[in-house]
């Protein structure tokens, strides 16, 4: 063997092997060395992101930072270290199973299988890995609208507890949905995936009135909440073309939902943790402006505990109208005598 022939064996071997160490077994249709290889540099990407807002957020703890700055530098360091684990196990080619296509748009001409349309390699663990984010990618986002907003005087807890609430059960909901539907081999998964989309509508509906009109984001935060809806909605169109629809292969699809997490969980979650550090102030919060008001319990009367009189005071006389009562009562005692 020549020099040149043992260099390139040895590159060759130390190259990407993971879909030769764990290689799909009984698909047809499957990720390839070339998809792999875009994974794992996806992965690269959130590898940094962690190691960089790890450093960030120590660094803050350390020194003593202000609060909100360590707030914000949490919520992208854990963003960055779950899409970290998924795309490792993406790339891997793990965390997957084989279903069966509904259209034979992407089918192989030598099926492994025997069944037409062919068996498709599916990967939940994206939807895991999205389930666990857009909960924090949310709370940035309100948070990024409240903190840097100089418009509105105060702002309600419970206003805001409410609206995260809505939009997260929403959001888990619509990824739910999609996991669901890919698992399905008949038509019905479409059902999944109209629903989801039915439901992220509304709650995208909720939360631009409150982003454009309560909060009032204005400038490149709208030009990036708008873009950051686009891609959104850009997630169905995706799992419409690959676990749906099976029209693209799962290398396209790879390569299709690694550029929509590229700009949603590492563009637009350093924009806004870069916002909240900059430019985020603690809002004043008042709540009797939303209508929140303390009642007392029903069934208790007012006491001198619950008054401006106190306890010790109610002692004493107390205690001075027995004495006055026994010297009442010697009296009587002494005339009778």
């Amino acid at each position: 063997m020549s020099v040149n022939g043992g260099f390139v064996e040895i590159a060759k071997r130390s190259g990407n092997r993971a879909v030769h160490v764990n290689p799909p077994h009984g698909l047809d249709i499957h990720l390839t060395e070339h998809g792999s290889d875009w994974l794992w540099s996806v992965y690269s990407v959130f590898g940094v992101l962690t190691l960089m807002y790890a450093c960030f957020f120590f660094y803050q703890e350390y020194n003593h930072g202000s609060q909100l700055v360590r707030f914000a530098m949490a919520g992208p360091f854990l963003i960055s270290l779950f899409q970290f684990f998924q795309y490792f196990t993406y790339a891997s080619n793990l965390g997957w199973t084989d279903i069966q296509a509904e259209f034979r748009s992407e089918d192989v001409s030598h099926s492994i299988t025997d069944e037409y349309p062919n068996v498709r390699q599916i990967f939940y663990a994206k939807y895991v890995a999205w389930f666990l984010c857009w909960p924090i990618q949310l709370f940035l986002l309100d948070v990024a609208a409240v903190t840097i907003n100089k418009e509105v005087q105060y702002f309600s807890t419970w206003e805001m507890i409410h609206q995260l609430f809505v939009q997260i059960i929403g959001f888990e909901y619509w990824i739910i949905s999609l996991l669901v539907g890919a698992l399905i081999h008949s038509t019905y998964k479409w059902g999944y995936w109209v629903t989801g989309i039915f439901v992220a509508l509304i709650v995208l509906g909720i939360q631009f009135k409150r982003q454009v009109f309560d909060l009032k984001i204005r400038g490149i935060s709208l030009g990036m909440y708008c873009t950051a809806i686009i891609v959104i909605l850009l997630y169905f169109v995706c799992w419409g073309l690959s676990d749906g629809g099976n029209a693209i292969s799962p290398d396209g699809e790879a390569v299709f939902y690694g550029i929509l997490d590229e700009c949603i969980f590492a563009i637009w979650t350093g924009y806004l943790c870069f916002v909240i550090c900059k430019f985020g102030e603690w809002p004043e919060l008042d709540n009797e402006k939303s209508g929140v008001q303390d009642f007392p319990q029903k069934g208790v009367s007012e006491t001198p505990r619950g008054s401006s009189e106190t306890a010790y005071d109610t002692d004493i006389e107390r205690a001075d109208a027995e004495v006055g009562n026994s010297n009442a009562q010697e009296s009587q005692l002494d005339q009778q005598v």
